[in-house]
């Protein structure tokens, strides 16, 4: 076999299509595994978790108050078994002898403990990389791989010491990468030839300085955004024969976003394979985890229910998710109960057995949980991850192959996982902590898995992702977001353990050796441009490539490079003789916002059978919200979230309240006996339906949602009393009609006096100075409504008032019925006017909406101002809450037209 071989050549497809046979380029990790496939030295890999848990054992067994590593072993276990087996392994890779020989003397404590720790070899530790080139170069004496000769792209001399043992043995040829001589036209260099040349003599003296010059052999774009950077490489892309794309180079460190930008734009995939922990089927082993701790973390458990993978069935778990949208809690609640009961009658529906259901469901939600001060039993956690596993094992004979290849990866994780687990109880573990079990998910889920769908097609530049990997010249190198590279650490080691090391035969090469070498790699893409060099640079403000630092250099201050500007050249592509070309786009602006949409004469808004405050509301106030909504049937996301701040205080103070005045004996009880009751009852509903107030650091929410509404509650109790009232009815549905057809609603609270007078109460959680306002102004609707609808039914118009929970005021306009209510005085303009007369008004302006609705025409009220044509005896005009407005963007941008 003929191997070409560099230190950045592992998963790269950068080198130039040839015809050849028995010829393979590769980096280190498959160098290894071709000599150990060669040797016969092949074996089953073990994972680096496992390896991690093996280490942690050997520094269990050693460790004590005077090992140098006892307090951070103390505190995480598996996060300094990995730093310590890191460091042996780099050391055994530059050259340190098997069982730690050579520091057992030396001066420093912490060196002798880590040769102390690679003499117990009684406690097994599979083979890092450095001990396989061992075992490579031990077998290599007796058996000769076949291969005819190994050229090296990196210079023998930057391979770690391990390495260089090896490859002395084998045929080699040191062809290191070489670089492309640029065109050049007959009179004068091209700029890009003389940048090579002047990169080449920067370390041999100051080279002269550049000016420069629009030949067309140097591109430099920037763009605010990779959508628009990408958006132009597709365009020059597009002008690439199939011949001329394998002739260019493309170099993308980070390439996020470009391989969607390019597949978008109709060109080629370039195939760029980037790992990510973040892939679906990585993301459900620490959801159904993280639902193991007290107190329920109810935002990854929405996320686990919402989340494609997921080993409940879709119907079920489809409700149970907008079940906790609406009543973030877990437990007995009516809202849970509702909700099996429902889940129950599809799964019959549909022909399923129930009980599975509903054991599956008990498996994944209702787990027994623990303090995580305490740890979970290991038995407990690998239960549950088992279950995972044996999940994502019966779905890995799926018909589609890229799902297949990433239930595979998520079967691979939890396999690993639990192994670790298992580790952990054959060492004697018999819990785990929260943090432990992150740092075992982190090692499982290591650098994550690729994306099965991202493989490179035909017409596909070749590729690379790190600039070490350009070794074969190209027509044209693109480097794609010439952004600041991760820059290598400096040892962990004082100078004198560097010594130490040194003297055991650990051959670490120099910091400034190491930069050298990275400097080096990052000229490379340069060096093997033949006519065209490209550079993408990131959004101004980013931390540049010191690359792009060295070129700067290179030019004279008064004839510095010439960075086009992206967005520039899309508004004006004619402004400059760049070869940077775009192609002219035209400008098409937002649509302005308008005060009035007008419908086209053949289309009609037909009348809704049935009607609500809530539709009633957008109806009259911001009438194209009311069409988008209804009559367009337009929907919001419908990504869930969970019900938090007022909305949650809202909805459980409403679901206490409504217990408490359904007890047969609510009215008649004492003070004391309430106290007793609102203690548990409270605790339940919050743990039913509230328990995002039970997470950590909402404590203080918590106690002030119970201070605040346990006083409210006391409130209503002496308003009650103070009111006579002997009968209370929650959540009354009532229903009547008015000019444009049925009306319905629910009133929070309808009251009931021992002389049959009625009051309707509407509860909010706040609103201090609003629902004062809107007595004083005759412009409570809602309420009016409310009191028509029992009138329509009952003959009499009954009493209105608000009560506001976080205040824990009762508002009404008179005393007539809650002789203790705050007394809310009526504005002059309305002090004649009453709920009546409100009807009276809303009826005048929902015949002037139909008409205007009747004629095509729409209102756009975003803003305050008086419409001309409002009638002056209906309802003056209110700017809804635009926060509620799901439709906002759709009714235009900028002032009104």
């Amino acid at each position: 076999m003929k191997i070409r071989l560099g230190r950045e050549l592992d998963g790269q497809h950068g080198e130039a299509p040839g015809n050849q046979l028995d010829a393979l380029t590769t980096g280190p990790l498959g160098m290894l595994n071709l000599l150990e496939t060669q040797l016969g030295l092949l074996r089953t890999a073990s994972s680096n978790a496992e390896r991690i848990l093996q280490y942690r054992q050997r520094l269990k067994q050693l460790n004590g108050p005077d090992r140098f590593y006892h307090q951070s072993f103390e505190v995480d276990a598996l996060g300094t078994a990995a730093t310590l087996l890191a460091w042996r392994d780099q050391w055994h890779l530059h050259g340190w002898e098997l069982h730690g020989t050579g520091l057992q003397a030396a001066a420093s404590r912490r060196l002798r403990d880590m040769a102390e720790l690679e003499a117990l070899t009684q406690i097994a530790l599979e083979p890092g990389i450095g001990e396989r080139l061992a075992a490579v170069q031990q077998a290599m004496q007796v058996r000769t791989p076949r291969m005819s000769v190994v050229t090296l792209v990196d210079a023998l001399a930057t391979w770690p010491k391990a390495w260089r043992v090896v490859l002395q043995a084998l045929p080699l040829t040191d062809n290191r990468a070489t670089p492309a001589v640029a065109a050049q036209p007959a009179s004068q260099p091209s700029l890009l030839a003389q940048v090579q040349a002047s990169l080449k003599g920067l370390g041999q003296g100051k080279p002269p300085r550049l000016t420069w010059q629009e030949d067309g052999s140097l591109c430099i774009v920037q763009a605010e955004t990779r959508a628009l950077a990408g958006s132009w490489l597709a365009g020059e892309l597009a002008k690439f024969t199939r011949n001329q794309a394998s002739q260019t180079l493309l170099l993308a460190p980070d390439a996020t976003l470009l391989d969607d930008v390019l597949v978008a734009a109709a060109q080629a995939r370039q195939g760029f394979l980037q790992t990510s922990a973040a892939r679906p089927a990585l993301q459900v082993l620490p959801l159904a985890l993280g639902q193991l701790w007290n107190p329920l973390n109810l935002v990854g458990l929405l996320e686990f229910l919402t989340h494609p993978i997921c080993p409940l069935p879709r119907f079920a778990r489809t409700r149970l998710a907008n079940m906790l949208a609406r009543s973030p809690g877990m437990g007995q609640g009516p809202a849970w109960n509702t909700t099996l009961a429902d889940i129950k009658t599809a799964c019959l529906t549909a022909g399923y057995d129930w009980e599975p259901v509903r054991e599956r469901i008990r498996t994944w939600l209702e787990p027994e949980r623990f303090d995580p001060a305490q740890g979970a039993p290991l038995l407990a956690v690998m239960a549950r991850v088992k279950a995972l596993a044996d999940y994502f094992r019966g779905r890995t004979q799926d018909a589609d192959a890229a799902r297949r290849v990433a239930l595979m990866g998520g079967l691979s994780q939890t396999n690993t996982c639990l192994q670790s687990l298992e580790a952990l109880v054959r060492q004697g573990d018999s819990r785990i902590s929260p943090q432990q079990l992150q740092t075992l998910l982190d090692q499982a889920t290591a650098r994550g898995s690729a994306n099965p769908l991202l493989v490179a097609e035909v017409g596909a530049c070749r590729s690379i992702t790190s600039p070490g990997a350009a070794t074969d010249p190209a027509t044209q190198v693109i480097w794609w977001q010439l952004q600041a590279p991760a820059l290598p650490s400096p040892y962990p080691w004082s100078l004198s353990e560097l010594r130490s090391l040194h003297d055991a035969g650990v051959d670490l090469p120099a910091m400034f050796d190491v930069l050298s070498q990275q400097a080096e790699h990052w000229t490379r893409p340069i060096a093997m441009a033949q006519q065209k060099l490209t550079l993408i640079l990131p959004r101004a403000g980013s931390e540049l490539h010191p690359l792009w630092l060295m070129l700067e250099s290179l030019f004279d201050k008064q004839h510095p490079p010439r960075v086009q500007t992206l967005e520039l050249l899309l508004a004006n592509p004619d402004a400059t003789t760049s070869p940077c070309d775009m192609s002219a786009q035209v400008h098409r602006p937002l649509p302005t916002l308008r005060d009035q949409w007008q419908l086209p004469p053949d289309i009609r808004i037909a009348r809704r059978e049935t009607e609500s405050f809530s539709s009633l509301e957008t109806f009259l106030f911001n009438p194209y919200q009311w069409v988008l909504t209804y009559p367009a049937a337009l929907k919001a996301s419908s990504i869930l979230d969970l019900s938090d701040s007022f909305l949650l205080y809202g909805n459980l103070a409403h679901h206490l309240v409504q217990q408490y005045l359904t007890q047969p004996l609510a009215l008649g009880q004492t003070d004391d006996a309430f106290l007793t009751w609102f203690e548990p009852a409270f605790a339940a509903l919050v743990q039913s339906e509230g328990a995002l107030l039970l997470m950590p650091g909402r404590d203080q929410e918590l106690a002030y949602l119970r201070r605040t509404l346990c006083f409210a509650m006391q409130i209503l109790r002496a308003q009650l009393r103070a009111a006579q009232v002997v009968q209370v009815e929650s959540e009354v549905v009532l229903n009547g009609q008015f000019l444009g057809g049925n009306i319905t609603g629910t009133a929070d609270l309808l009251l009931t006096r021992s002389d049959g007078q009625q009051a309707i109460v509407d509860m909010k959680w706040a609103g201090g100075k609003k629902y004062p306002d809107k007595l004083a102004a005759n412009r409570h609707l809602q309420l009016a409504i409310y009191g028509e609808l029992l009138r329509q039914k009952t003959g009499q118009w009954p009493r209105l008032a608000y009560f506001v929970l976080n205040t824990a005021e009762l508002l009404a306009t008179d005393q007539d019925f809650f002789a203790q209510a705050r007394l809310v005085k009526k504005n002059v303009d309305v002090a004649d006017e009453g709920a009546a007369h409100l009807w009276q008004r809303f009826l005048v302006s929902w015949q002037w909406r139909r008409q205007q609705l009747d004629q095509g025409l729409i209102e756009v009220c975003l803003e305050e101002a008086q419409e001309p044509s409002a009638p002056v005896d209906g309802l003056a005009m209110d700017i809804l809450n635009a926060n509620y407005n799901d439709y906002l963007v759709l009714a235009g941008w900028g002032e009104n037209a």
